[in-house]
């Protein structure tokens, strides 16, 4: 059952083996009743160590599998109807069909849409870390999350349609009618099929090849400027819901929490009138159903039990990676370091700037670029990647004094300083001398 072959993302029927044992990963096709969470928080504790991860798409990762548990955790998961869909995955908008603040609900193409790709065996040799974006055009929508296939509705009552990476740098195709976008995503899916199992929407982002797919779809397809950029989704807080209800937003510290206390949360939720938790992008959990003296009940216990429930709680600009000894490829503890690390940085975390604890240069929690990076086990890249050159050494000790000392430099600039603009002036010297020992 287990295939453990490099570059497949680590689903139910396929786990990763990792420094903890095996991990597996689940993207819920929407909301989580209050006991399937429950009971899939069971099976982790039964069949894993009871870590469960929320990432930064909104996937669930359970630890700590081991090769006998491993089948009786899938057999579990697909008891409670989840983790057995077939194709490409879809992320979707994390409130599809219940924000108040949507332009087009877009339940009825999802369904469609997986029904195709389950009975399409062409797509089915499409690279693993192919995805499809669906967004409804609610608040909580998917602009900063990357991937292959986008669509969005818009205010045209059509969907616009895009492909590689996010929505303020994918390449424009066009806008389609609902009706027929089912048909032009599985066109797209077959053309990258088409170029093997290692092909992405990104080898067709160049003119020539995107102006090949504008031409293939021009009966599907209308050409418009695409739509307006939208402010952040933020997923901390209260979210209207058209229901009358709320959904309230909060975020799991570092990515990852204790079963049991997840499960307390989501008792606690129940309690209060919610109905079920929706992860989303961010590493956050929304709940959903909630009244206003529920939502605020809510909000005192998740805080209590620490999740994230402010949205300048410094700790949501700290990335952290499972680390060691959970990866075996990591060369620091990482997930033990990043409280005391929010807590160093605490007056320089003004949501300006990102600060990313990696335990090895693959940066698997943060792709992309942070103000300061911290590679185990003592390497520091500044406004890069974690798999850039570093600038320079130092301990993780130092690093973290530096960090207050970063904190009281910025405390003496002036308040309309960003923190991004003081550590961009200090610059990789300033940074250098900041973090090593005796300055």
């Amino acid at each position: 059952m287990n295939s453990h072959r490099r570059g497949l993302c680590p689903g139910i029927l396929n786990p990763m083996p990792t420094g903890d044992g095996l991990l597996a990963r689940l993207l819920p096709s929407g909301p989580l009743l209050i006991d399937t969470l429950v009971a899939l928080c069971d099976l982790s504790r039964a069949h894993g160590n009871g870590i469960v991860e929320v990432t930064q798409r909104g996937s669930l990762q359970i630890r700590g599998l081991s090769p006998a548990s491993a089948s009786d955790f899938a057999r579990g998961v697909i008891a409670l109807g989840l983790g057995v869909e077939s194709g490409p995955p879809i992320l979707v908008s994390p409130l599809m069909g219940l924000d108040a603040r949507e332009s087009l609900d877009l339940r009825a193409l999802l369904v469609a849409l997986r029904a195709v790709l389950a009975n399409r065996p062409a797509i089915a040799s499409i690279g693993p870390k192919v995805s499809v974006l669906v967004d409804g055009g609610g608040a909580m929508h998917l602009d900063s999350v990357p991937g292959d296939l986008r669509l969005r509705a818009g205010t045209n009552f059509r969907l616009h349609v895009s492909l590689a990476g996010t929505a303020a740098n994918s390449t424009n195709l066009g806008w389609v009618l609902p009706d027929h976008a089912a048909e032009v995503i599985v066109q797209l899916l077959d053309r990258i099929a088409d170029r093997g199992p290692d092909a992405r929407a990104r080898d067709f982002a160049n003119p020539p090849d995107a102006q090949a797919l504008r031409a293939s779809l021009s009966s599907l397809l209308s050409d418009a400027p695409p739509p307006r950029p939208r402010p952040p989704a933020a997923p901390i807080g209260l979210h209207p819901l058209n229901t009358g209800k709320v959904a309230l937003g909060v975020a799991v510290a570092f990515g990852y929490a204790e079963a049991v206390v997840l499960q307390r949360l989501a008792r606690r939720a129940a309690a209060c009138g919610a109905t079920s938790i929706q992860t989303s992008p961010g590493r956050s959990l929304l709940i959903i159903g909630l009244d206003a003296d529920g939502a605020e009940e809510l909000t005192a216990a998740a805080a209590a039990a620490g999740f994230l429930v402010r949205p300048d709680d410094p700790r949501r600009f700290v990335v952290a990676c499972a680390g060691a000894p959970a990866c075996d490829s990591a060369n620091l503890s990482t997930r033990e370091l990043a409280p005391a690390i929010a807590e160093a940085a605490r007056s320089i975390l003004d949501g300006s700037l990102t600060i990313h604890i990696s335990g090895c240069a693959k940066g698997c929690a943060h792709p992309g670029a942070a103000a300061l990076t911290f590679i185990g086990p003592n390497r520091l890249v500044i406004q890069g990647r974690a798999g850039d050159t570093p600038h320079g050494t130092t301990s993780i000790t130092n690093f973290i004094v530096g960090l207050s000392r970063l904190g009281a430099e910025r405390q003496q600039r002036s308040a309309e300083d960003r923190s991004v603009d003081v550590v961009s002036r200090l610059g990789v010297t300033g940074l250098l001398a900041a973090m090593s020992a005796g300055t």
